[in-house]
């Protein structure tokens, strides 16, 4: 119980720092209780009254009733007035804070490095942020528009009641405190199974994000049954775990019903013991039974209130936990600014583990000077991919120093390194937007003229010119409406568009075929002639005009020189252009003598 009136109270303390029209809301909430809270008062008297007309005319009557009725049309004006203004401003400051929140959170979590999205399922991202957001919105909103009033309304209406008469008040009172001491008993019983009913919530939202999100592999292994039988099997566990939480909402609904009538009664057997004994009047009677009926009210709207939050206390844990990660690659303090990089590239003995345990780089020293073409060769896992991760900052070097143009990476703002830098990854990574929208990303300010001559520059303006809506065509999630080769020429122009003075490119070509391939690598020459560019490549083709090329073993550079160098030489890289011609040594270039030796 304790943690969920901390965590209640981080919520709202959130709300109040942020908009400092909600602390209007609690005057104007405090208003209408009291207004509230005179109602049944003047009820009261209107009654006692009453019973005073048979000794009096009809004009005396009137002269009774008439100022105790002017006041309670007054009131109802008041309460009318301060309801409309809490409604208007509760409803304004709750989606207000709604949309706010939801982009704050897609702004942190964009900032994630590398490694933080590997422990981060984006099912279940989606499901923290999305249901985190609409929990929230929704305590704001019943906060500020019904459920503070409720509170307020039993922190003075209680009390007050002792100045009308402290007998009834006493009845009152203690049984609210037995109400309230079973929905706390029954609260803290189902906290637990909530959070165990969340937890399958959870299962099934990563379930469904992998399945749809292969929806390819599960087609073609025929997987459809079998998922959908998992599925339902955490259906199943989420049922099992959700209906005793039901059970014992239901039972608070039913002690709310049972309290309310016990409440009624005891009050109108107390009223009648006191009215024998003089000890009350009818007025005063019926003031207790209104005031006793809105508390019972206010309890069971508090109760409802409690049991919404309740069940929406593992998302708000969640959200409240997502929102106090921070990225884990940041500026450094005084970062520096960098405009268009010259290009040079520096490694110096840089050494990385991805598990603290294993280097993938081992003390790695590299320089590339402005405008070279290096071409990156070597085994899957050798750490090709890494050293381009660590360029780009996606991780964070473990020991020594990257450097551009002689500055530390670490020591310039990640979004002007980053704009130095054009890549094209292995897989293409695609928007499910329209093929004019995903090469804007590359540079959202481009015109027409310079989106059709990257287009064209990588081989893709041809089939876009096809399509009927040509670049205004949507291409699907992670462009499934394309090939493989499509999908990584628009990649190409993407990054052809941002015109970054350093290029890096993962196996840029691996989905083209040798047409296409042959005529993009002739298109790069010219392209790249005044860039620095890196290159993971396979393809012989690929690699054969780099001015150099470093063979990666095990993190480090086995071999460096150019093909025709290496080829000589007759060591790992020899083996490696050997293996891709079917009758190896065939090739002219190819020395018979070439061996490839693994090192471990």
């Amino acid at each position: 119980m304790r943690d969920f009136v901390r965590l209640y109270g981080q919520l709202l303390k959130l709300l109040l720092v942020s908009y400092p029209v909600a602390w209007w809301l609690i005057p104007a909430n405090l208003a209408m209780v009291l207004a509230l809270f005179a109602e049944p008062i003047l009820f009261g008297r209107i009654v006692d009254a009453l019973t005073q007309i048979g000794q009096h005319s009809m004009a005396s009557g009137w002269v009774l009733v008439a100022p105790f009725l002017v006041a309670w049309v007054g009131l109802g004006v008041f309460e009318i007035i301060c309801s409309s203004f809490v409604a208007l401003q509760a409803d304004r400051l709750a989606h207000l804070q709604r949309q706010r929140l939801l982009t704050e959170s897609f702004e942190r979590v964009l900032h994630f490095s590398a490694a933080q999205f590997e422990d981060l399922h984006t099912g279940r991202l989606i499901k923290v942020i999305t249901q985190g957001v609409d929990a929230l919105w929704a305590l704001w909103l019943g906060f500020f528009r019904d459920h503070l009033s409720s509170f307020l309304a039993l922190i003075v209406l209680l009390p007050l009641t002792f100045y009308l008469n402290w007998r009834l008040a006493g009845l009152l009172v203690g049984l609210c405190i037995v109400f309230a001491y079973l929905s706390y008993f029954v609260l803290k019983n189902t906290q637990v199974l909530q959070k165990e009913v969340e937890q399958y919530h959870s299962a099934m939202a990563q379930r469904l994000s992998d399945t749809l999100g292969n929806i390819s592999v599960v087609q073609s292994f025929v997987r459809v049954d079998e998922e959908v039988r998992i599925l339902k099997n955490i259906s199943s566990q989420l049922l099992d775990a959700q209906l005793p939480v039901l059970s014992w909402w239901a039972f608070v609904k039913v002690l709310t019903r049972v309290s309310t009538t016990i409440t009624l009664v005891s009050m109108m057997a107390m009223g009648v013991w006191l009215f024998v004994n003089s000890l009350t009047t009818v007025g005063e009677i019926v003031t207790f039974i209104s005031i006793a009926m809105m508390v019972v009210g206010r309890l069971e709207q508090t109760v409802q209130f409690v049991i919404g939050l309740s069940r929406d206390i593992p998302k708000l844990r969640d959200f409240t936990q997502l929102s106090s990660v921070e990225g884990q690659i940041k500026d450094a303090a005084h970062a520096k600014v960098l405009d268009r990089a010259l290009g040079r590239i520096e490694f110096q003995d840089v050494s990385f583990s991805y598990d603290g345990q294993k280097n993938i780089i081992d003390r790695l020293s590299f320089v590339i000077e402005p405008g070279q073409k290096v071409a990156l060769v070597g085994l899957s896992g050798a750490g090709k991919s890494t050293i381009l991760k660590l360029l780009l900052r996606e991780y964070d070097v473990d020991a020594g120093s990257i450097s551009i143009d002689g500055v530390d990476i670490r020591e310039i703002q990640l979004d002007s390194l980053r704009k130095n830098i054009g890549v094209v990854f292995q897989e293409p990574l695609l928007f499910n937007r329209s093929i004019a929208e995903n090469l804007l990303i590359g540079n959202p300010f481009a015109t027409q003229e310079g989106v059709i001559a990257a287009a064209q520059a990588a081989q893709a303006y041809g089939f876009i010119a096809q399509y009927p809506d040509g670049f205004e065509t949507t291409i699907g999630e992670r462009g499934r409406n394309l090939s493989g080769g499509e999908r990584q020429r628009i990649t190409l122009a993407r990054m052809l568009l941002k015109n970054p003075p350093i290029v890096v490119l993962d196996e840029a070509t691996s989905s083209l075929d040798s047409q296409t391939e042959a005529a993009l690598i002739e298109a790069f020459e010219e392209v790249m002639l005044k860039r620095t560019s890196l290159v993971i490549a396979h393809r012989l083709a690929t690699v054969k005009k780099a001015d150099l090329i470093f063979v990666i073993d095990a993190g480090k550079i086995s071999e460096c020189g150019t093909y025709e160098g290496l080829i000589t030489l007759g060591g790992a890289f020899s083996q490696f252009a050997k293996n891709q011609f079917l009758d190896g040594a065939k090739h002219p270039n190819l020395p018979d003598h070439a061996t490839y030796k693994q090192k471990n």
